[in-house]
C-alpha cells in the first residue's frame, strides 16, 4: 500500500467533517424540539404525524362548531322563554275574557291586549342573532320568516234603501256592507243565500266584531247578533269573503220591529237585500300570517361522527302541527271572537297546543345543549390524547439529545487536534 503525506491528513479532514455534522444535526434539533429535520429521517412517523394532525385539527373544528351552535341554542332558549311567557299571559286572559260576567267593553279591552301581545310574539319568531341571521327561519336565514300576508280588495255592493247610511269599501274577494239601524228591536239576523262557500262571515257592530264564522255553507243561512249588542243608532257592518263569486246575496233584518225601515212594525222588517258583487278587486289589507322560512335546519358537524341542528324551524315551532295555523292566527283568531263576544273551545284548545308545541320544542333545547357539554368534553379529550401521542412520535428528548450533543462536540475537538498533530507530520524526516 502506497502512503503519502496528504492521506493521513484527508482521513483526519474527512473525520471532522462527519463530526461537524451531527454537532450541527443535533443542535438544530434541540433548536426545532423535532425528533425529525424531514420526513426522510422516518417516512413511518411522519406519515403518523401528519394523520394526528388532521385528527387534531378537525376536532378543534368542531370544538369552534360547538361554541358556535352553543350561542345559537343559548339564544333561542332564550327567546323561546319570553314566547311561553306570552303564551301563558294570553292563556290568563283567555280564561279572564270567557267569563261569562265579563261585559262587551270589558272584552275588547282584553282582545286589545291580545292584538299587543301578538305583536310582541311576531317580533320574538322575527328574532335575529348576532350575525344578522333570522333565528328561525332555517336555511333561509335572510329571509324574515313570519309576515302578514295582503289580500286584495274590493267589491262594492250598493243600497237603494233610503232609511240606512251605506259605505262601500272591503278587501279581495270580501265584500262589506254598512248599515246604520234606526231603532233596537230585537236580535239581529243575517240571511244569506251563497253560490259559492265563502272562508268567512262576519259581523261588526260600531266597528267591534260581533262574531265570526268560517261555518256558512252554499246556499241559504243565517247568522244572529243578540239584543243587548245593538243599541239604537248602531252601525252594522257584514263582511263576506274567501271565495270567487259572482251572486252572493244576504238581507239584514231584526227579529223584532223596527220603527223607521218604512215596512210593517213587528213582523221581522227587512232592511235591505244586496245587490250582486260587480267590482273587481283593487286594494290591499293585511289579514294573515305567513311562514317565509324554510322548513330544513342546519345540521352542524360537531364530533367525528356526531352532527346537532342549530336551532329550530319558524314551521316547527309557531305553526300547529295538527290544525296547521299559525299561533299568531290564533292569537289574533281569538281576539276576534272576544270582540265578537264569543269565545270558542276551539281557541283554547289552540292556545294550550301552542304552549305545549313551544315547551317541548325548548326541552329538546335543554337536551341538545347538553348533548353539546358532553360531545365538548369528549372532542377536549380526544385533543390531548392525539397530541400526546403526537409529541411522543415528533418531540425530541431534550436529556438524550444534550448527552448526544455532549459527546459529539467531544469527538469533533479530538478529531480537530488530532488533525493538528498529524498536519506537523511528514514522511520527509524519516528518509
Amino acid at each position: 500500500m502506497r502512503i503519502s503525506t496528504a492521506y493521513p491528513q484527508q482521513l483526519n479532514a474527512n473525520s471532522m467533517f462527519v463530526q461537524q455534522g451531527s454537532v450541527n444535526e443535533s443542535q438544530m434539533k434541540i433548536s426545532s424540539g423535532k425528533k425529525y429535520l424531514s420526513p426522510s429521517e422516518n417516512p413511518s412517523a411522519a406519515a403518523y404525524s401528519l394523520n394526528f394532525k388532521q385528527s387534531i385539527g378537525e376536532a378543534n373544528q368542531h370544538q369552534e362548531n360547538i361554541a358556535t351552535v352553543n350561542q345559537r341554542l343559548s339564544l333561542e332558549e332564550t327567546t323561546l322563554a319570553s314566547v311561553v311567557e306570552g303564551i301563558q299571559r294570553l292563556q290568563e286572559l283567555a280564561v279572564q275574557g270567557a267569563n261569562d260576567v265579563n261585559s262587551l267593553n270589558a272584552r275588547n279591552a282584553i282582545a286589545s291586549e291580545f292584538d299587543q301581545l301578538n305583536e310582541y310574539l311576531i317580533s320574538l319568531a322575527n328574532t335575529k342573532n348576532a350575525n344578522g341571521e333570522y333565528l328561525f327561519s332555517g336555511t333561509k336565514s335572510t329571509v324574515m320568516p313570519f309576515t302578514k300576508i295582503a289580500q286584495t280588495a274590493a267589491n262594492t255592493i250598493t243600497d237603494p234603501t233610503a232609511n240606512f247610511i251605506e259605505a262601500a269599501n272591503g278587501a279581495a274577494g270580501i265584500t262589506e256592507k254598512n248599515y246604520t239601524i234606526g231603532s233596537a228591536g230585537g236580535d239581529l239576523k243575517v240571511s244569506y243565500n251563497m253560490d259559492a262557500v265563502p272562508d268567512k262571515m262576519d259581523i261588526y257592530v260600531n266597528d267591534q266584531l260581533m262574531t265570526s264564522t268560517k261555518n256558512a255553507v252554499l246556499g241559504a243561512g243565517t247568522l244572529m247578533i243578540p239584543t243587548a249588542a245593538l243599541p239604537a243608532g248602531a252601525k252594522v257592518k257584514v263582511v263576506v269573503g274567501g271565495a270567487d263569486s259572482t251572486s252572493w246575496r244576504f238581507n239584514v233584518s231584526y227579529s223584532g220591529g223596527i220603527t223607521e225601515d218604512g215596512t210593517t212594525p213587528g213582523a221581522g222588517a227587512t232592511v235591505v237585500e244586496a245587490q250582486s258583487i260587480v267590482t273587481p278587486p283593487t286594494e290591499a289589507i293585511p289579514t294573515a300570517f305567513k311562514y317565509s322560512g324554510s322548513a330544513v335546519q342546519r345540521a352542524i358537524q360537531v364530533g367525528t361522527s356526531r352532527t346537532i341542528t342549530d336551532g329550530d324551524t319558524g314551521s316547527s315551532v309557531f305553526i300547529s302541527t295538527s290544525t296547521g295555523k299559525s299561533l299568531f292566527d290564533t292569537v289574533q283568531n281569538f281576539a276576534n271572537e272576544l270582540r265578537a263576544d264569543k269565545p270558542t273551545s276551539d281557541s283554547f284548545n289552540e292556545l294550550d297546543n301552542a304552549f305545549l308545541q313551544v315547551t317541548s320544542i325548548r326541552s329538546n333545547i335543554g337536551a341538545r345543549l347538553n348533548a353539546l357539554d358532553k360531545q365538548k368534553v369528549s372532542n377536549e379529550d380526544f385533543i390531548i390524547n392525539a397530541k400526546t401521542a403526537l409529541s411522543q412520535i415528533e418531540d425530541l428528548d431534550y436529556a438524550t439529545a444534550i448527552t448526544n450533543l455532549n459527546s459529539q462536540q467531544m469527538s469533533l475537538q479530538a478529531a480537530q487536534q488530532s488533525y493538528v498533530k498529524v498536519q506537523g507530520m511528514s514522511l520527509f524526516k524519516y528518509l
